[in-house]
């Protein structure tokens, strides 16, 4: 069970990493959002590192989409658009600054492609060199997700044109897959 300021603490560091970045923010930064001293974000933490890694998404994107794989890329647009709308932060979008901003790129970078790229490839088959359809959907899925959080695009669309026409794009690279294989 977690106590409020350790709940306030981490909602205060998951929207300031999700909008500024991990070397943009500073400990002290998180503090004051939060209504704290940087003292107790630091006994509860122990380091901005690892108070960095308790905000990273842990939703398991691609593992419990139990859906034909004639749905896939519908349910997939379909998951970003429900995390929308419940004012969730949204996995796909925080691929760049996972890699980029996180304390080791290089370890991050690894644990992202494997997270997402060889997930994506092992859900719809994908055995091609460099899991080119993986790639695909995997750069697809990324884009969508940042531009619907930052660019806020499509939202003057009804939920399901989103879902129908975004979902038919990323469905086609599934489909390509498909026939590959």
């Amino acid at each position: 069970m977690s106590i409020p300021s350790h709940e306030t603490i981490l909602n205060s560091a998951r929207r300031l990493f999700g909008e500024r970045g991990y070397r943009a923010v500073t400990v002290r930064d998180i503090a004051a959002d939060a209504g704290f001293s940087a003292a107790l974000v630091m006994k509860l933490f122990l380091s901005k590192e690892k108070l960095y890694a308790a905000v990273q998404p842990d939703e398991p994107l691609l593992d419990e989409l139990n859906v034909p794989t004639a749905e896939l890329g519908r349910a997939l647009v379909f998951r970003v658009l429900m995390r929308r709308e419940r004012g969730m932060q949204e996995p796909w979008a925080a691929i760049p600054f996972a890699v980029l901003d996180a304390p080791d790129p290089k370890i991050a970078r690894r644990d992202i492609r494997e997270a997402y790229l060889d997930g994506m490839a092992r859900l719809i088959g994908d055995t091609t060199p460099e899991s080119r359809f993986a790639s695909t959907v995997t750069a697809l899925m990324t884009g969508f997700g940042e531009t619907v959080r930052t660019l806020e695009l499509f939202n003057d669309w009804e939920f399901d044109d989103v879902v129908a026409h975004y979902g038919a794009i990323v469905q086609a690279q599934i489909d390509a897959c498909l026939a590959a294989g």
